[in-house]
């Protein structure tokens, strides 16, 4: 458990479950000094004032309609925002991902920023065994360590305290913003999902319904960050589907990685 009076608030964010002692330890390997990170992210980001996007999502379930998400950090950098993103990997995402680039493959906090700087994003699939609870402590602890990040969405199914979530945003100087994974149901087996057809002009009445529902999802994202209006943004949106401008965004991406991979190999 946190002690420090500033810090308290994160160790009973989730109504009915506190942070355990599994996500503290995980935590503590990454950043050994985490109390005086945290604490010292909050007096950068107030100089820095660099802006990321964090977006974390608790676990897919397979389910097509929390797949949508997966395409928000291209269509945010489409629209010059920064973001990082980060889910647990399960075997749909990874399937989707891997056409493009190696997943399990991560980039020192340099190269991250390298990225970021060039391609406004930051993809993170992450190989853990957290429950809900455990992933979203700790995704949104990661966030609250990195001074850049400015605004945290976390898509979540969980009940949050909003009075300890109004006084965490005070205090690490951050705007925290809640999705709830409570979405409109999408008939879809992500298994066979035919990404040529989503991204590509040409679609099929599946493809054209899919496309259209994962706008909407989509578009309430941009309204949420204030970047846009629902009606505008849903136009946005699927107009990036068909335009090609969400694959050429992903395989730039994936270009990027794997030429990393491949000088780190060489080196």
């Amino acid at each position: 458990m946190f002690e420090t009076t500033e810090l308290k608030a994160l160790n009973h964010l989730l109504v009915d479950h506190e942070i355990t002692d599994n996500v503290l330890s995980h935590l503590y390997q990454k950043h050994p000094n985490l109390d005086a990170v945290l604490l010292r992210s909050k007096t950068l980001r107030q100089i820095e004032q660099v802006g990321y996007i964090s977006i974390c999502q608790e676990n897919m379930l397979s389910k097509a309609e929390n797949a949508a998400f997966l395409f928000a950090p291209f269509i945010l950098a489409n629209l010059n925002q920064k973001v990082i993103y980060t889910t647990p990997k399960i075997s749909e995402n990874n399937a989707i991902l891997n056409h493009y680039f190696q997943t399990d493959y991560e980039l020192s906090q340099h190269k991250i920023d390298d990225v970021l700087s060039s391609l406004n994003l930051y993809i993170e699939l992450e190989n853990n065994e957290f429950s809900d609870v455990e992933y979203f402590y700790s995704s949104l602890i990661n966030s609250l360590c990195n001074s850049k990040v400015s605004k945290i969405i976390c898509i979540t199914s969980l009940k949050v305290d909003e009075i300890l979530l109004k006084k965490l945003e005070i205090t690490f100087n951050v705007e925290i913003l809640l999705v709830q994974q409570d979405l409109i149901k999408i008939d879809f087996d992500l298994s066979k999902i035919n990404l040529l057809k989503l991204l590509f002009k040409n679609k099929d009445e599946q493809y054209i319904e899919l496309c259209h529902k994962y706008s909407l999802i989509n578009a309430k994202l941009l309204e949420l960050l204030n970047l846009f209006s629902l009606k505008q943004a849903a136009i946005l949106v699927e107009d990036m589907f068909y335009s090609e401008h969400i694959f050429e965004k992903l395989s730039v991406y994936g270009e990027y990685i794997q030429t990393n991979i491949q000088h780190e190999k060489i080196s």
